[in-house]
């Protein structure tokens, strides 16, 4: 049975201040727990529907397990739907290493959690491990990230870092931004490894750091529409890069 403490720990979790003292996230619904199940996270505990308890998944679980009343996994949980459960992970220590012969998405901005998990969920199916955020990019672990990557943040590195200055130490990987006018991405020669760089839908790539991009790249448009979300946008120029 879970104790008062341990429900104000999982709520305490509900926000970026509680995640970041207890240096714990939330992982919810079956296939996100199932996928960590089968990864490298440590788990601090998990709390399950015991409408389910006779599921041999958990038997030999180094963690504690609760099975609690559906009614107070739906209480606890941030999905608007959750019949499963979820679990407490422990955050890892950050250790991205930057691998210059491959390709890096960089994120200017990304302020909204969905189109966040939405783009690590693309980096993981079009086969690119790592990803650098600017300081004003939502936080990887928000729970809206994690529901969102479907599983992919387990096998994404990430660093958060102040774009400008980070990017400018790397002066021989190409760097190209994705924007509204440069060259036609049907049309553009990838090159081996480097930098692809996406802005928030709202302003763009900031000017500090449009002035480090190489090569400013465009998706054409063929309509009316101003503009494109930038998880779309994310998935056309990898989709154009591993045609290439």
């Amino acid at each position: 049975m879970l104790t008062n403490k341990q429900i104000k720990l999982i709520n305490s979790l509900h926000s970026k201040k509680g995640r970041s003292e207890n240096r714990l996230f939330l992982v919810e619904g079956e296939k996100g727990v199932n996928e960590l199940l089968n990864s490298s996270l440590k788990i601090h505990s998990i709390i399950i529907n015991d409408n389910i308890k006779l599921d041999t998944t958990f038997l030999n679980i180094k963690c504690t397990v609760f099975y609690v009343a559906d009614f107070l996994i739906h209480q606890l949980s941030t999905l608007v739907t959750n019949n499963y459960g979820f679990a407490i992970v422990e955050m890892p220590n950050e250790s991205f290493v930057y691998m210059p012969d491959e390709f890096t998405v960089i994120l200017d901005g990304i302020r909204d959690p969905g189109n966040l998990g939405t783009i690590i969920r693309i980096c993981d199916w079009y086969g690119i491990n790592q990803i650098v955020l600017s300081n004003d990019c939502t936080e990887f672990y928000n729970p809206k990230v994690i529901n969102a990557s479907m599983g992919s943040f387990l096998r994404i590195s990430h660093m958060y870092v102040q774009l400008d200055t980070w990017l400018s130490k790397y002066t021989n990987s190409k760097k190209i931004g994705a924007v509204l006018d440069g060259k036609n991405i049907h049309e553009y020669e990838f090159p081996d490894a480097g930098f692809i760089i996406f802005g928030n839908e709202s302003n763009g790539i900031c000017q500090s750091v449009i002035e480090l991009i190489d090569d400013s790249v465009t998706i054409p448009s063929f309509g009316g529409a101003e503009s494109l979300n930038v998880g779309i946008s994310c998935a056309i120029f990898l989709d154009n890069l591993r045609r290439s």
